[in-house]
């Protein structure tokens, strides 16, 4: 496994994010690994918050807690 440069890591992350708000906003995008729809699940859903292939092939968890902000 190669080391991924910064650049690299973060152009991933915008990726992801991109792929997240579009998901969210109900278009309809393919699993980038076996090309079925990614479904949303929202906080009130009963599952986990994310973005998730119905093949269990990809995944974006989303936390909506922000305990992560606090100081």
């Amino acid at each position: 496994m190669t080391k991924r440069s910064r650049e690299e890591i973060l152009e991933e992350i915008e990726e992801m994010h991109l792929l997240r708000k579009k998901v969210m906003s109900g278009e309809k995008i393919p699993c980038p690994k076996c090309g079925e729809y990614l479904i949303f699940y929202g906080k009130n859903s009963g599952k986990h918050p994310g973005i998730f292939c119905p093949n269990n092939d990809f995944e974006i968890l989303i936390e909506y807690s922000n305990h992560f902000f606090k100081k």
